[in-house]
C-alpha cells in the first residue's frame, strides 16, 4: 500500500511539472511575434520568406523605455550625491574599434556642499564655423557653466545594465524582406563605374557648397569619384528628377538636422533642386536656410552635434552633455512637413565631451552605448509627442561611415570593391539607432546609407577638403595623416545619392512592385 501511494505521488509530481513547463513555454513562444518595420507596417513572422533571420534579442525592460521622462529634465542639474567609486559595465556584446579610446573609469569626485546651478546654467548655441573635418572639428561653440560633478554610480549601474544585448547567432548582415519576387531593398546593390556618368550639378555653378566639400575648387584633380553610380540588386529606381522633387516639395517646409556631414547632406540637397531654377532661389548662409520662392518651399539646417543639449562651464570649459534633454532649437522643429536627422558620429570620440548629465546628476564616466541610447530615447520621445503624422514624414539617416586605418581615403581613387567588407565603426551605435526606431509607436523611415557608403574610400575630402591642404602634402609641410579629411564628402559625390535614395522613397512609397520600407539590416 506504501508503495502504491508513492508511486501515485511521483506520477503526480511529474504530471504537474510537465505541465508547467508547457505553460512557460506557451507564455514565451514567438511564433506570434511581429516585425515592426520602420513605417509603421507590422507583418507576421511567416510573411517573411526567401531568407534566413536572425533571433531579434527582446528589449529589456528599461528604466529608459518604461519611464516617464523627469519633469525636472530641464531643470539645472545639481550635485547633492555622496561621493561614490563608478564601476564600469560592459554595455555591448559588439565590439567597436571607434569607442576603444573610452577613459577608464574615473576616481570618485568630492561633491559636498555643490552650490544651486539654476542661476548658472544657460541655454547652449550653436556655432556656424564650419568643421573642416571631424578630427579637427570644434563642437559647438556653447555658454555659460555647470559646477556639478556628482557621480552616482546605481544609477549608471542601472543604466549600463539595461543596455546589455542578447548574443545574435552571428554576425552576417542578413535583410529581412518582403514576399520575394514582390519587394527589394533600395539600400542593397552595388557601385557600378559609368564612364558617362556625369554629376546632377556643376559643383562651380553651385553658390552654397562649404570649404569642406569643394574639392574641385581645392585642387582635386581627378573625376572617376563622380562616375560610379548605386545599382540596386533586385529592381530599378527612378532616376532623379529635380523638377519633380521640386513639385512633391511644394508649399512644404523641409527641415535637417545634425552634424557636419547631415549639414554636407543639406547642401547636396539646395545644390540638387538649385540646379533646376538656377536664379529662382536663396541661400541663407548665416542662418542654412534655402528657399525655393516659385515653389514656396523652405529647407533648413539646424547644426547640433549630439541632438541632445550641450552645456558649458564658463570657468574651465568642461563640457556636459544633458542627455535627458533635447537641445533649445528643438522648438523650431515643429510643424515641419519632413524632418531628416542624423546623429552618431561625434558620439565616437569621448574627447568631445566631460560629463554627462541625466536626472540631474551629473556623471564622471558612463559607458558611450549607454549614453547614446538614452539620448536616442529622449529625442524618440520628443518625436512622438511633438510629430503630427498626419502632416509630417520623419527620416533617420544612418551613420556616414569614415575610413581611416589600413581602408585610409589619403590617394584612393576607386570603391572598395570587395562586397564583404565591413567596417566596425559605430556598429553599436548603429545597432542602438535601430533598436530605438523599431521600438517607437511613430513611423520613422529609416534612411540605411551606411553599407552603401562604406565601399566609397575614393569619395572623401581627403586632403582637399581645404584649398592648402594640397599644398601642405605636396610641400611635405604636413603629413597626410594631419590633413587628410577622411570623414567628409566631395560634392558631388557620395551625399547626392542618399537624397536620391531620399526621393525614391518619396516617389516608391506607396508602390506595390517594389517596397520602400527602410529595412534594417542585422
Amino acid at each position: 500500500m506504501g508503495n502504491s501511494t508513492i508511486i501515485e505521488r511521483w506520477w503526480f509530481v511529474t504530471f504537474a511539472s510537465f505541465i508547467v513547463v508547457l505553460l512557460l513555454f506557451l507564455n514565451h513562444s514567438p511564433g506570434n511575434n511581429n516585425i515592426s518595420v520602420l513605417q509603421n507596417l507590422t507583418m507576421p513572422i511567416e510573411a517573411f520568406n526567401g531568407f534566413p533571420m536572425h533571433k531579434q534579442s527582446p528589449m529589456p525592460p528599461s528604466v529608459i523605455e518604461n519611464e516617464e521622462p523627469d519633469k525636472s529634465s530641464n531643470e539645472p542639474l545639481s550635485g547633492s550625491q555622496s561621493c561614490i567609486i563608478l564601476t564600469e559595465t560592459s554595455s555591448s556584446q559588439v565590439p567597436l574599434s571607434g569607442l576603444q579610446n573610452s577613459k577608464p573609469a574615473l576616481p570618485c569626485l568630492q561633491t559636498a556642499n555643490l552650490p544651486d546651478l539654476s542661476d548658472s546654467v544657460k541655454q547652449a548655441t550653436t556655432s556656424f564655423q564650419q568643421p573642416s573635418g571631424l578630427g579637427d572639428a570644434k563642437p559647438s561653440e556653447l555658454s555659460d557653466k555647470v559646477e556639478a560633478r556628482t557621480a552616482d554610480s546605481s544609477l549608471v549601474s542601472v543604466l549600463e545594465a539595461q543596455n546589455q544585448e542578447q548574443p545574435k547567432d552571428n554576425d552576417d548582415e542578413v535583410p529581412m524582406t518582403m514576399e520575394e519576387g514582390r519587394k527589394c531593398n533600395i539600400f542593397e546593390g552595388k557601385w557600378v563605374y559609368d564612364p558617362k556618368e556625369s554629376p546632377l550639378y556643376d559643383s562651380a555653378m553651385c553658390p552654397f557648397l562649404s570649404e569642406t566639400t569643394s574639392c574641385r575648387r581645392n585642387g582635386r584633380p581627378d573625376k572617376e569619384y563622380e562616375k560610379w553610380r548605386w545599382e540596386i540588386n533586385e529592381c530599378k529606381i527612378p532616376r532623379f528628377n529635380a523638377k519633380d522633387m521640386l513639385e512633391r516639395l511644394r508649399g512644404k517646409r523641409v527641415v535637417i538636422v545634425g552634424d557636419s556631414i547631415n549639414h554636407s547632406q543639406f547642401e547636396s540637397l539646395a545644390c540638387l533642386l538649385y540646379s533646376a531654377i538656377p536664379g529662382l532661389s536663396s541661400f541663407d548662409a548665416r542662418n542654412r536656410v534655402f528657399r525655393a520662392e516659385s515653389y514656396n518651399l523652405v529647407i533648413q539646417f539646424d547644426w547640433t552635434e549630439f541632438l541632445v543639449e550641450v552645456l558649458v562651464n564658463k570657468t574651465d570649459g568642461k563640457k556636459t552633455l544633458k542627455l535627458d534633454s533635447l537641445v533649445p532649437t528643438a522648438r523650431k522643429w515643429k510643424d515641419a512637413d519632413i524632418m531628416v536627422f542624423n546623429t552618431g558620429h561625434w558620439w565616437a570620440n569621448r574627447l568631445r565631451w566631460d560629463f554627462f548629465g541625466y536626472k540631474r546628476k551629473v556623471f564622471a564616466d558612463m559607458k558611450i552605448e549607454t549614453a547614446f541610447k538614452v539620448a536616442m530615447k529622449t529625442w524618440a520621445r520628443w518625436v512622438e509627442k511633438n510629430v503630427d503624422t498626419s502632416k509630417t514624414t520623419v527620416y533617420f539617416r544612418g551613420m556616414s561611415p569614415p575610413h581611416f586605418g589600413k581602408n585610409w581615403c589619403y590617394k584612393s581613387t576607386r570603391p572598395i570593391m570587395d562586397e564583404s567588407y565591413k567596417l566596425t565603426f559605430g556598429k553599436s551605435l548603429k545597432e542602438i539607432v535601430e533598436q530605438t526606431l523599431q521600438a517607437m509607436r511613430t513611423p520613422v523611415k529609416y534612411l540605411n546609407i551606411t553599407r552603401l557608403s562604406q565601399y566609397r574610400v575614393d569619395a572623401h575630402s581627403s586632403i582637399y577638403a581645404t584649398k592648402q591642404g594640397k599644398f601642405l602634402v605636396l610641400r611635405k609641410q604636413k603629413p597626410p595623416a594631419m590633413v587628410a579629411d577622411c570623414s567628409h564628402w566631395c560634392l558631388p559625390g557620395v551625399p547626392d545619392t542618399w537624397n536620391h535614395l531620399l526621393y525614391a522613397s518619396m516617389v516608391l512609397e506607396r508602390s506595390k512592385s517594389i517596397s520602400t520600407t527602410l529595412n534594417i539590416l542585422t
